[in-house]
C-alpha cells in the first residue's frame, strides 16, 4: 500500500512513535511523510525518518500564523490546542501528495491535524486512520485537577468543555481510531465513541538500540529524561525537585540529579543553580544518561497514554521509580518490575529504598528489561496497523462497490 503520514511536527527518537511506526511499515509499504515545521530546530532531525520515506514534505507554521489562528477561535467551539495547528498551505500539501503518489491510506497523529484529516479525507474519497495516541479529553481532567492557579484552572476548565464536545465528533468522522492503552481507549468510549471504532495500538521500544549497559553506573545519580517543552514532563520535574529531593537530600545529601531534554522552560534550567542538578538541554542520544544512572524517574502528575519515558528506561535495565499515573498502561508490577509510589514521602522513600539496596536496583533493572522485551515491540504493533488498514481498504472499496450499484 501506499500510506501518507500526517503529523504536526517531524518525527524522530524525539517523537519516537511515529518514527518507529514508519520504521516498521516502511518494510511492507510505500510511505509518504507530510509534516508541520513548527520549530526550526526540528528541520535538522529529518533526515533519520527520511531514510524510511518515499518522501518527506515540510509546511512551516509560522508563528503569527498560529497566534491569529487561536485569537479568531477564542469566541468558537474550536479548542485552542487544535486550531494553534490549522494552515490551508498544509492541506494543500497533503492533497498534492496524494495526488502525486497514488496514495491508498492516510494516517494522521495528534488532534492538532484533526481538521486536515477531516477535510482531506472527505475531498479525496480515502480511508483515513486517526492516531489519537491519548484521550486528550482524560489529559486535560487531569491537568485541571492538578492546576493550583485560579486563572489557569479555568482557562483549562474552557479548553476541557471544548474538548469534550470536538474529541468524539471528530473520530466519529474517520474510518479507524488508534490509542495507545486500554485505559484511554475506555475514556473515549465514555465520551460516546462506537467500540468497534477504536483499537489500542501500544508503544513498543526499539531493543536494539536501547540495552543495558555492560559496565557500572554512577552511584546516588539519578535521570529524569523527558521532552520539556511538554508541560506535565516540566511539571513534574519541578514537583519533584520542590517536593521530594529535598526529602532525599536529608539522608544522602550527595546525590545527583540529570534533567535531559529538548527546550527546558526557563524554571527548569534555573534548577541548574544547584551543582547538584544538571540540567542538558537537547542531546542526540538518552542512552549514555540512563545507562549512567543508579535510577530513573517517571515522577508525572498528569499523564495519558503510555509513556516511552518508561519503556526506553526499563529497556536499558536502568531501575525506576514511577507514579502510578506513569506506568497506568503498562503491565508491571510494584516491586517486580520498578517501583511505584504517590506523594511526596512515599516517592523519596522509595528512592531511597532502591539507592541503599544494589541487589533490588540489579533485579528490578533486570526484570524490567525481561518486561519490555515479552510485550513491547514495533513490530507487533505495525502488525495491527497492517490489519486496520486492509480493513478500511476492504470496507471502503465495499461502499464504492453499493454506491456504484445505486448510481445503475
Amino acid at each position: 500500500m501506499r500510506i501518507i503520514f500526517v503529523t504536526p511536527y517531524i518525527p524522530s527518537r524525539i517523537r519516537v512513535r511515529p518514527f518507529q511506526l514508519i520504521k516498521a511499515l516502511s518494510a511492507a509499504h510505500e510511505i509518504s511523510l507530510v509534516a508541520l515545521l513548527c520549530d526550526e530546530y526540528e528541520r535538522g532531525l529529518v533526515g533519520d525518518v527520511a531514510t524510511y520515506c518515499a518522501s518527506v514534505d515540510l509546511v512551516p507554521l509560522p508563528r503569527i500564523r498560529a497566534y491569529t489562528n487561536c485569537l479568531r477561535a477564542l469566541p468558537t467551539r474550536l479548542p485552542l490546542r487544535v486550531a494553534y495547528y490549522q494552515s490551508p498551505s498544509f492541506i494543500k500539501r497533503i492533497q498534492h501528495v496524494i495526488n502525486a503518489r497514488s496514495i491508498d491510506i492516510v494516517h494522521g497523529e495528534l488532534i492538532k491535524v484533526m481538521p486536515a484529516l477531516r477535510t482531506v479525507g472527505i475531498r479525496q474519497r480515502l480511508p483515513v486512520l486517526y492516531d489519537s495516541v491519548d484521550c486528550i479529553s482524560w489529559y486535560l481532567e487531569q491537568q485541571r485537577s492538578s492546576a493550583h492557579n485560579p486563572l489557569k484552572k479555568a482557562f483549562i476548565a474552557t479548553e476541557l468543555k471544548k474538548m469534550r464536545l470536538y474529541e468524539p465528533a471528530m473520530l466519529a468522522g474517520v474510518d479507524r481510531v488508534a490509542i495507545t492503552s486500554q485505559h484511554d481507549r475506555e475514556v473515549l468510549l465514555s465520551l460516546g465513541v462506537a467500540p468497534e471504532h477504536v483499537q489500542v495500538v501500544p508503544n513498543g521500544v526499539d531493543l536494539a538500540y536501547f540495552t543495558p549497559p555492560v559496565g557500572p553506573r554512577d552511584s546516588d545519580a539519578l535521570v529524569f529524561c523527558a521532552k520539556l517543552d511538554y508541560y506535565p514532563n516540566s511539571q513534574a520535574i519541578l514537583d519533584f525537585c520542590r517536593e521530594v529531593l529535598p526529602r532525599i537530600w536529608e539522608q544522602r545529601p550527595q546525590v545527583r540529579l540529570t534533567i535531559v531534554g529538548n527546550n527546558p522552560p526557563l524554571a527548569v534550567r534555573a534548577l541548574g543553580a544547584d551543582k547538584r542538578i544538571t540540567v542538558t538541554g537537547y542531546v542526540a542520544d538518552t542512552r549514555p544518561y540512563l545507562g549512567a544512572a543508579s535510577l530513573a524517574l517517571a515522577p508525572l502528575l498528569v499523564a495519558a497514554g503510555m509513556q516511552n519515558k518508561v519503556l526506553e528506561a526499563l529497556a536499558m535495565g536502568t531501575p525506576l521509580v514511577a507514579t502510578p499515573g506513569s506506568c497506568r498502561s503498562l503491565q508491571v508490577k510494584d516491586g517486580e518490575h520498578l517501583l511505584v509510589a504517590e506523594g511526596a514521602r512515599d516517592y523519596a522513600n522509595a528512592v531511597l529504598k532502591l539507592l541503599a539496596s544494589n541487589e533490588l536496583a540489579r533485579r528490578l533493572g533486570q526484570a524490567g528489561r525481561g518486561y519490555v522485551e515479552r510485550y513491547h515491540s514495533w513490530d507487533a504493533a505495525a502488525t495491527i496497523l497492517n490489519r486496520l488498514y486492509e480493513e478500511m481498504q476492504a470496507h471502503r472499496g465495499q461502499r464504492d462497490q453499493d454506491a456504484a450499484l445505486v448510481l445503475k
